[in-house]
């Protein structure tokens, strides 16, 4: 195979990256300035002068579909004469000496799990979910000791933010930022251009790599800064008080993301103390996460609020959500509610008026605070105005659960319109024999249950 080549000529920019022997790295690179074919080569060459048997690297981007419209072309342009298999209904490519580099999407984590991996490229890490890394990437790389790169824009202080300031930092990481001004890459006039026609926020977000630019759109992003600012977000900000019960809001969803926020309540506010959310896991988890005993929180609740639609009965079995976790404490006096079902823009508005009175733990809540500061609004260019619904990405369910705790919260400074609006629903205990457990059991398996709304 000596013949077989890589057909890739690196900018120079990029030749300090190839040439790294950091575990780490970091990219901050502005649009059109090669970073995807930096890395999609950087991933070839390692798969190929591998010494290990079996190599496995992945490029995740946010989404599926967007790894393949990113990345796919590039991998088999450049692989050549290297790649020995396509599988383009995976996404793959198999090497002559039997590596495998395969695209994968954010929005998918569960593909990703259980698999090991020598090295992985984390496209647009900022627009993933926090998780991703630590929960479902890292241990993929633990046992092979494989390596990692981040790529991606600014998109204001957030987790990718983290991650380049660390890589900045920190011995064993690689960081490089590069700007369009700087670059060379874009002459003087096609920069002109771009910034006549783009903002100036996109413009020094996309091409001058600047965390520091409003990110357009968001709903809390300015409030998250200045609770970082006042002190209002730390390791020491929200301590768990043991002789106080703790309160839980919800959004719960099945092929979306679950999210909970827990808090208790201060002279001076609320104190947010953890935040915990999973996604595609079914209603016993979330209870075992919950309960008192032996649980991962092992927290005695005051009251647990979910969404209004909990009352609807599940395929699974006749009885509601709520119903379920009311029957799942009924030995205690633990109050499950529901949050009245009120628009978006009232929970909205109850969220900005109660953050400055939230104090956040900021390591047990910083996957909640990161959908906070990312959840926004799309820019409609065509009509010049924003568009009145929230986007949905990783952001929403977190951002969801925190509008439950904005709405029923006690003792907060809301308006007393948005007050009489947000009085939760009391659902009464449910009873049952041991017979009625039993035709519940038989009857199980019934294709289409009747919600009850």
């Amino acid at each position: 195979m000596a013949d077989i080549a890589i057909q890739y000529e690196p900018r120079h920019h990029f030749q300090p990256f190839h040439e790294r022997d950091q575990r780490w790295a970091s990219l901050v690179v502005h649009r059109r300035g090669g970073k995807t074919v930096a890395c999609v080569n950087e991933a070839l060459t390692r798969a190929t002068y591998t010494q290990k048997k079996d190599a496995r690297y992945a490029y995740i981007a946010p989404f599926y579909r967007q790894a393949k419209d990113v990345a796919w072309q590039y991998l088999k342009e450049f692989g050549g004469d290297l790649i020995v298999k396509i599988r383009e209904s995976e996404l793959r490519v198999e090497l002559f000496n039997g590596s495998y580099i395969t695209l994968y999407g954010a929005d998918n984590p569960d593909a990703l799990r259980g698999l090991y991996l020598d090295g992985v490229v984390l496209d647009e890490y900022g627009d993933c979910r926090p998780s991703l890394w630590g929960q479902v990437v890292l241990p993929t790389l633990a046992d092979r000791k494989g390596w990692a790169v981040f790529i991606g824009t600014p998109k204001g202080k957030n987790h990718f933010y983290d991650v380049h300031r660390r890589a900045q930092l920190e011995t064993g990481w690689y960081a490089l930022t590069l700007r369009a001004d700087e670059s060379g890459i874009l002459d003087e006039e096609e920069l002109a251009e771009m910034r006549a026609q783009m903002t100036p926020e996109s413009y020094k977000q996309e091409m001058l790599c600047d965390f520091e630019a409003a990110v357009v759109g968001t709903y809390y992003a300015d409030q998250i800064q200045l609770l970082e600012q006042n002190g209002h977000i730390s390791p020491d900000a929200a301590p768990f008080d043991p002789r106080k019960k703790v309160h839980v809001a919800a959004d719960l969803g099945f092929s979306d993301s679950t999210a909970f926020w827990f808090w208790q309540e201060n002279a001076d506010g609320f104190a947010i103390i953890d935040y915990y959310a999973n996604q595609g896991k079914k209603l016993p988890h979330y209870l075992e996460m919950l309960d008192i005993k032996g649980s991962s929180k092992g927290y005695d609740y005051q009251d647990i609020y979910l969404p209004h639609d909990a009352k609807a009965e599940t395929l699974g079995t006749k009885r509601s959500t709520v119903e379920q976790v009311i029957y799942h404490y009924k030995n205690t006096d633990t109050k499950v509610l529901l949050v009245p079902k009120l628009k978006v823009q009232h929970g909205i508005d109850a969220v900005r008026l109660v953050l400055p009175q939230c104090w956040f733990d900021q390591v047990n809540c910083y996957e909640g605070i990161e959908a906070l500061r990312a959840y926004r609004r799309t820019y409609d260019e065509v009509k010049k105005v924003f568009s009145k619904d929230p986007l949905h990405d990783w952001s929403s369910d977190g951002a969801d659960g925190f509008r439950y705790f904005a709405l029923c919260c006690r003792h907060s400074k809301l308006p007393e319109t948005l007050k009489h609006l947000r009085k939760p629903v009391v659902i009464e205990r449910p009873t049952y024999k041991l017979n009625d457990l039993w035709e519940e059991r038989k009857g199980s398996s019934h294709r289409y249950a009747k919600l009850r709304m």
